[in-house]
């Protein structure tokens, strides 16, 4: 076998190693995880010292969340608004502005959801609102974020980690008003999964180029 033929060998061997990283097609959530995923939740619950409306709201949504689980890749939705200044909900001092303990929760979460395949699709500050229709409740929403998740047993796995049930209090200092969204993508994520192709076909190419000039 020519090295050039062992070269795209590797190489393909690469893409196929990251295609099945990446993901975004596998299978739903079993009644049985679903019922370990509850049970932590429900320990979590148990465990903090007390519980808000909100919270209650929230974990029924994460269980409908579960539920619903088609095994598909998704995007959360993000928006939010900072806070004049930090404020934890323990009582320890803020370091820093609402944006810099917002971005140092995101270098703590960061590595996990990489590891993952999760990713930022779009992160947008909103310039000024241009007009709309209907009844509703103007948000002055200071960034707005996509991020792209391999499933929804990653993003459940993710956020019931012992880490992130410490390291999202920085979030929630940073944070006056936040709302989330899980929505369904109906654009394929194929550039994202072209481009590392893309990038091996061309280093091939100069490889083999480099490689027939030096005969």
């Amino acid at each position: 076998m020519t090295a050039s033929r062992i070269r795209w060998a590797i190489f393909a061997g690469i893409y196929a190693v990251f295609l099945f990283w990446y993901g975004g097609s596998g299978e739903p959530i079993s009644p049985e995880e679903m019922k370990q995923y509850a049970a932590i939740m429900e320990a979590r619950r148990a465990g903090a010292s007390s519980v808000e409306e909100g919270d209650s709201e929230g974990a029924a949504d994460l269980r409908k969340f579960v539920e619903t689980d088609d095994g598909q890749e998704f995007v959360m939705i993000n928006l939010n608004v900072y806070r004049d200044e930090p404020s934890y909900a323990d009582g320890r001092e803020a370091v820093g502005s609402a944006q810099e303990t917002e971005e140092e929760y995101t270098s703590r979460i960061a590595p996990r959801l990489f590891a993952r395949a999760c990713h930022p699709l779009l992160m947008v500050e909103p310039a000024a609102h241009i007009g709309g229709i209907g009844d509703f409740e103007r948000q002055d929403w200071s960034r707005v974020t996509l991020v792209r998740y391999r499933s929804r047993r990653d993003f459940v796995e993710f956020v019931l980690e012992q880490d992130y049930a410490q390291d999202v209090d920085h979030k929630w200092a940073a944070l006056s008003r936040s709302h989330t969204m899980a929505a369904t993508p109906r654009i394929s994520f194929a550039t994202v999964r072209l481009l590392p192709l893309l990038i091996l076909i061309v280093i091939g190419l100069l490889l083999d180029r480099i490689g027939a000039r030096s005969r």
